[in-house]
């Protein structure tokens, strides 16, 4: 097995295309060339990692996705909550209307119906909540029996004397061994 001298040893490092934000990997003594990016062809310059400058392009680029990432979600709420509430208004509101007719206009129909969907999670939690709790305290209570069962019907070791005597009683064992004439 060949030695290899620390100078005859190759460091590799790794920087990202300025044009394309490609991975490349070159030789340290190669930092600051210009070569042409394998990934898009365009020339890009190594650097070292943490003295790369990034493009102004490149940068906006990178803060555009960020926000496209972060947006994406907000507006996939954004119709879904658009759609409950149009479906809400075209379907919710004449059925208010016609379950109580003393409401006049579409206005109040929206505040009750608004009020309803507001209500009916907080409702049926009180109404699904203590039956919940009831089951769990059963599932507890049963463990908890089992658990004693297992203890009761585990066979008792029989103390020895000497684990039957508190400390104060052996001192006193011991002193009576010692006072008795030989």
């Amino acid at each position: 097995m060949a030695h290899v001298e620390p100078d005859d040893a190759l460091m590799l490092v790794k920087c990202i295309c300025t044009n394309c934000a490609g991975h490349l990997e070159f030789e340290e003594e190669n930092a600051g060339e210009t070569i042409p990016c394998p990934h898009c062809g365009f020339e890009t310059v190594l650097t070292l990692p943490g003295t790369e400058t990034l493009a102004p392009e490149l940068l906006a680029l990178s803060r555009r996705r960020a926000l496209r990432r972060r947006l994406a979600p907000l507006l996939v709420a954004f119709l879904i909550l658009a759609g409950f509430g149009y479906a809400l208004y075209r379907w919710g509101v004449p059925c208010i209307e016609d379950l109580l007719p003393s409401i006049d206009s579409t206005g109040k129909a929206v505040v009750v119906l608004l009020l309803g969907c507001t209500l009916a999670p907080f409702a049926l939690f009180w109404l699904v909540f203590p039956i919940l709790l009831f089951f769990q305290i059963r599932k507890g209570t049963e463990f908890l029996s089992r658990i004693a069962e297992t203890l009761e019907s585990m066979p008792r070791e029989p103390a020895t004397a000497a684990e039957d005597l508190s400390p104060n009683e052996e001192e006193a064992e011991k002193e009576e061994e010692g006072a008795t004439p030989e």
